[in-house]
């Protein structure tokens, strides 16, 4: 008993099998896995079979291991495991996280500098407010001042116009009875 009677024997390579040109001796796939190029026929579709059909078992491909024909390459025929899959998962999970958090601080970023913006106004306005204040109050003391000094001018004129008045009226009272003495 040796390796080849491995192959007489087992179901993997029975000789009993429905021909197709797919997996001929005489054929070759194609790049796009749909069509054989077949030494006897010339292209050829792969479900297709003629008289000369060869059977080789290394070229038949199980169906649930592989239903489209092409290179291994192919994301379409490459079969993930649980641990690939679960580190994809999370690799794609930190990614969006990543991604989260330069979102949030970029809105925190902007929040700052939007609070810093009104901030700076608040009291570019305060400072405005309080100069105006000053200036009102500089203008009320200017215009007390003069109306103090108006006041004191004025009381001073009247204070000297009194005095003024006051040897004119001595005068007139003192001729006031010389007067009145006369009519008599």
């Amino acid at each position: 008993m040796g390796i080849l009677s491995i192959f007489k024997s087992g179901n993997y390579f029975d000789k009993n099998i429905a021909p197709k040109c797919d997996y001929c001796q005489n054929g070759k796939r194609a790049r796009d896995g749909n069509k054989v190029l077949c030494e006897k026929r010339g292209l050829v579709d792969c479900n297709y079979s003629c008289g000369k059909f060869v059977y080789s078992p290394l070229k038949r491909i199980p169906v649930k291991q592989l239903n489209f024909v092409g290179s291994l390459a192919d994301e379409d025929i490459y079969s993930e495991s649980a641990g690939e899959r679960a580190e994809k998962e999370a690799l794609m999970k930190a990614e969006e996280e990543a991604a989260n958090s330069e979102r949030l601080r970029k809105e925190a970023a902007q929040h700052m500098e939007a609070k810093e913006k009104a901030d700076k106004e608040r009291a570019e306005k305060e400072a405005a407010a309080k100069a105006e204040a000053e200036k009102e109050a500089a203008e009320k003391a200017a215009a007390e001042s003069k109306a103090a000094e108006e006041a004191k001018e004025d009381k001073e004129d009247k204070e000297k116009n009194a005095e003024e008045a006051a040897p004119d009226a001595e005068d007139k009272k003192s001729e006031k009875p010389s007067e009145n003495a006369e009519k008599k």
